[in-house]
């Protein structure tokens, strides 16, 4: 990844690209007092894993179906789902409370 400036135009891409905006509550509850900043967890990832971030942007904020991402990125239905999942199992522990 580049600098700070890229990476927040690389997420603000892709959220641009999921059609609306609003949280998706079970992530909202994942982050709740997390001691990393969302959006430092999401660039963490991302740099290792981009295909993960974009699936999860996707879902959770754009609140596209798996069917709806599939489609967006070009892969099949299984593979989306799967990306949403690996993605939220790699970014939990970027988000826990207190050691």
């Amino acid at each position: 990844m580049g600098d700070d400036a890229d990476d927040l135009d690389d997420l603000d891409d892709l959220a641009r690209r999921a059609h609306t905006v609003a949280a998706d509550p079970r992530t909202t509850s994942v982050i709740a007092g997390g001691r990393v900043d969302l959006l430092e967890a999401l660039e963490t990832l991302e740099a290792q894993q981009p295909d993960l971030v974009e699936a999860l942007v996707l879902r959770d904020v754009g609140e596209l179906d798996h069917a709806e991402i599939a489609r967006q990125v070009d892969v099949p239905v299984g593979t989306a789902t799967s990306r949403v999942h690996r993605a939220r199992q790699a970014i939990r522990p970027l988000l826990v409370t207190g050691p």
